[in-house]
């Protein structure tokens, strides 16, 4: 699962708690980004295998694709190793209407994209395209090529150039099983283990 589980819940509408809402979910720790890059980069690389598995889910969601308009590391928590998202307030399944390509503008501190706006009036992969270039700026960026083993950083230059070029977006985060979980070889700076690990990791979602 994506998010956050939640087990129970008791609304309570009384004169000494008025309005209050009270759930029980699963126990997970609230991501710290420094703390995270103090990790080894195996832990690092499952924690992003865990946020590709969540930006596929968002995309292909029951609902339609889900864009998280509030994509930042405050709204993850991590459990049994896996990053699942708590905050749902902003979440949003529509994809933004438009007459012409200039009304599917996305600004962003660095970078600006301008996509097609499709016949039906809708910009295209709006959301998908939203939260893959937020995956990148907050999470693939940092956490992929920090003290990774030398043999695999061309490989990881591909996958943060392509997360965070919308000119080629296409499947853009499945590099992240194809060439690292279903493609790497051991090394002597990646350990068999951790290889196989990895192919199961992505053969078993």
């Amino acid at each position: 699962l994506c998010c956050f589980q939640l087990y129970g819940y008791c609304y309570q509408d009384s004169n000494d708690i008025p309005d209050t809402l009270t759930t029980i979910t699963e126990l997970g720790s609230p991501l710290e980004m420094i703390q995270l890059l103090q990790t080894s980069w195996e832990d690092r690389f499952r924690i992003c295998l865990s946020l590709v598995r969540l930006l596929h889910y968002l995309a292909h969601s029951p609902l339609g694709s889900v864009t998280l308009l509030d994509f930042r590391p405050r709204q993850f928590v991590i459990v049994d190793g896996e990053l699942k998202v708590t905050d749902l307030d902003d979440a949003s399944v529509e994809e933004s209407s438009c007459t012409s390509n200039s009304d599917c503008f996305m600004e962003f501190p660095a970078r600006n994209f301008t996509l097609p706006c499709s016949v039906e009036g809708r910009c295209q992969s709006m959301n998908e395209k939203r939260n893959l270039y937020n995956a990148y700026r907050f999470f693939f960026t940092y956490l992929l090529p920090h003290s990774a083993p030398s043999s695999l950083r061309p490989l990881l230059d591909k996958i943060v150039n392509a997360t965070g070029n919308h000119n080629n977006h296409d499947n853009a985060y499945y590099l992240l099983f194809s060439y690292l979980a279903l493609e790497l070889s051991p090394s002597p700076s990646v350990s068999s283990e951790f290889t196989q690990k990895c192919v199961k990791s992505a053969n078993t979602r």
